[in-house]
């Protein structure tokens, strides 16, 4: 009997391998687009790029083409991609952390949930550091507090509702400052600029992006901007370690959210089947050896999660999210 049991289960999961190959076999031929909800040459252009490159052939697709849909910080596209047919031919690099403040917040233009979007599995979720003018004495928190003192504390920020406004926000908020957030900037190298002139005193930026200013000499670390460190700056605290006991749930809400990084999404409603098909592409992807010494050529680390674990994060902080970190996203953006 056991022996017919055994006989059983093994059909089974061969049909199961059988029906997901041919599921697969849409894409044979086809071009799939990834969207990228900002202009060329940034950030999520590069990453973007990168991952096309090698994935494409992973999923069995002819080509898979890097389109750029900047607009209204990020939403123009995603929510081209929420609308569009879930055939698995258009996906995004999705900046998660700004769809996720975005919908908390109430901004203007927000047409999509991000919960429920076909999430592939996400790229990097690497932390953002807090930075300081090259030139800047401030050394912790109590100089910081004592700075706020003698003069407003100067913030850089790329926008209201941007993700640095909103840290902005915070950092003015859990050190309890006297502080001008400017924005107004064209984008984050314009703020590094204006950063080394000692025109502004702090900016948030994602790690790498932190890391090549600091070898520009355009700005120097202050704190990272996490509940926990990175392994990169073994020196550098967390803000959970310097700010007061009361406001390290803010600091988690936040952390939990950026964490979300840079991920590939589908539109909502996507058959299981098809979208397991680019679930697997993406975990080639990956761990494939191209891929990775890509990353490292580049300076664009990757920290993979697969599309369950991102989607289970983005369900996590969407549900049930601090009243607190709610009140600061509606009032940055104007709610």
């Amino acid at each position: 009997m056991w022996r017919l049991g055994a006989v059983v289960l093994a059909t089974i999961a061969a049909t199961e391998v059988a029906a997901q190959d041919n599921a697969c076999d849409f894409f044979k031929g086809k071009t799939v687009e990834l969207s990228v909800p900002f202009e060329a040459g940034g950030g999520f252009d590069i990453y973007a790029r990168m991952v096309a490159k090698f994935m494409a052939g992973e999923l069995g697709a002819a080509h898979m083409i890097v389109r750029n849909e900047p607009g209204a910080g990020g939403l123009l596209g995603t929510n081209q991609t929420w609308k569009a047919e879930p055939d698995g031919l258009r996906i995004q690099l999705a900046f998660t952390g700004g769809m996720i403040t975005a919908e908390l917040g109430g901004a203007a233009g927000v047409g999509f949930k991000s919960n429920e979007f076909s999430w592939i599995g996400r790229i990097t979720g690497e932390p953002d550091v807090i930075v300081k003018a090259p030139e800047s004495t401030l050394e912790d928190a109590d100089g910081l507090k004592k700075l706020s003192t003698e003069r407003k504390i100067r913030i850089g920020s790329t926008g209201v509702g941007a993700g640095n406004y909103i840290e902005a926000r915070l950092i003015a908020e859990i050190f309890d400052l006297d502080a001008d957030i400017i924005t107004g900037f064209s984008g984050a190298p314009e703020v590094y600029t204006s950063l080394a002139r000692n025109e502004l005193d702090l900016f948030t930026a994602s790690l790498s992006g932190v890391q090549v200013a600091k070898k520009a000499a355009t700005a120097d670390y202050l704190f990272v901007f996490s509940d926990k460190g990175v392994a990169e700056l073994p020196d550098i605290k967390p803000l959970s370690e310097v700010v007061d006991t009361q406001y390290l749930p803010l600091v988690k809400a936040h952390s939990d959210v950026i964490a979300g990084g840079r991920a590939l999404a589908a539109p909502p409603g996507m058959a299981q089947d098809r979208l397991q098909c680019l679930r697997d592409a993406f975990d080639r992807t990956m761990s494939s050896e191209g891929l990775q010494a890509e990353s490292r050529q580049l300076n664009r680390p990757v920290e993979p999660l697969s599309g369950d674990e991102i989607a289970a994060l983005v369900a996590g902080v969407t549900k049930n999210p601090l009243p607190e970190y709610m009140e600061l996203l509606k009032s940055s953006f104007g709610n």
